[in-house]
């Protein structure tokens, strides 16, 4: 089929709706005859949607050929262009082929992975030497562009997220109060200026971004908020998943620096950007329904560590 539903989708409307507002509904209810306009021309039919994301509607779909791929399409225009020219500056099998991109319409069709699955629906752990492999071959192979923001544009655009986001819950400082919150902001943004390399960051690296790239590719990160600087940022949430103790959190430090052999990525600097985030992290988990008690205090715990 040519066509796919998007118009009478609730799920897909209330994503993108709490993500951009109500002015978001020109754009979806114009997006079906986008969508059959990017059919015909790049020669692909339209599968079905992929119901996860906040930023994009992704459809899966196949070309002519019978090449399976993804079709990305959003409102942040600027955004996608962005993913399009770091997706491209990858030359690694743990990063997704670029077929087709349209930036004047913020549209972007990527190899499919297969199978796909992502960490955080597949819940599995992976080993931190996969981990290494992952981010060792996104710094080492990505060509850094002048155009994409530094890291410490993108902390600081993730803490002013989190601080309104966390505004509409007055409940949170029951869970990190604003003075630890506080603290984690100012040593993000002093890691952020103090870099002992810069690289091509994929600036989004969570369990969500990354996907089972099966025997032959291992884990494939997609969907990267690109930005310039130190390696262990890419780190963060991937050292911080699924730990219920500091010991852990520590262990996976000590490990990951020590197998990665990236410049920069020591384990007490990866471990300053944990802390730095696990305030934030720690609300994230405490509005999930599937965090546990024991991940929750984990990160508050390390968030306690921030310097005053």
């Amino acid at each position: 089929m040519w066509t796919v539903d998007v118009a009478s989708d609730d799920a897909l409307r209330h994503r993108l709706t709490t993500r951009f507002g109500r002015e978001i509904e020109p754009w979806l209810d114009e997006l079906p005859v986008v969508l059959s306009n990017l059919a015909d021309r790049w020669q692909v039919a339209f599968d079905s949607l992929i119901q996860r994301g906040t930023m994009s509607v992704v459809v899966r779909c196949r070309a002519l050929d019978g090449v399976r791929a993804v079709l990305k399409v959003s409102p942040d225009r600027s955004r996608l262009a962005n993913e399009a020219v770091a997706l491209k500056r990858w030359s690694t099998p743990h990063s997704p082929s670029v077929l087709a991109v349209d930036e004047a319409v913020g549209a972007l069709l990527i190899e499919a992975i297969d199978p796909g699955t992502p960490l955080i629906e597949s819940s599995i752990y992976p080993e931190l030497e996969d981990v290494a492999g992952l981010l060792t071959s996104l710094h080492a192979s990505g060509v850094p562009d002048r155009s994409f923001p530094s890291v410490e544009r993108r902390v600081a655009y993730l803490f002013d997220a989190s601080a309104r986001h966390s505004a509409l819950h007055p409940e949170f400082p029951k869970v990190v109060s604003s003075d630890v919150y506080e603290r984690g902001r100012r040593l993000a943004m002093r890691l952020a200026k103090d870099l002992p390399s810069s690289v091509l960051l994929h600036g989004d690296l969570t369990p969500s971004n990354i996907l089972d790239g099966g025997e032959l590719r291992g884990l494939v990160a997609v969907d990267p908020a690109p930005c310039l600087g130190d390696a262990a940022f890419d780190a963060v949430d991937l050292v911080l998943w699924q730990a219920d103790n500091l010991a852990t959190i520590e262990g996976r430090a000590e490990r990951l620096a020590a197998v990665t052999g990236m410049t920069g990525m020591s384990a007490e600097r990866l471990l300053d950007w944990c802390t730095a985030f696990a305030g934030m992290i720690a609300l994230e988990l405490a509005e999930s329904p599937r965090s546990s008690p024991e991940h929750i205090a984990a990160a508050v715990s390390l968030a306690t560590r921030s310097p005053t």
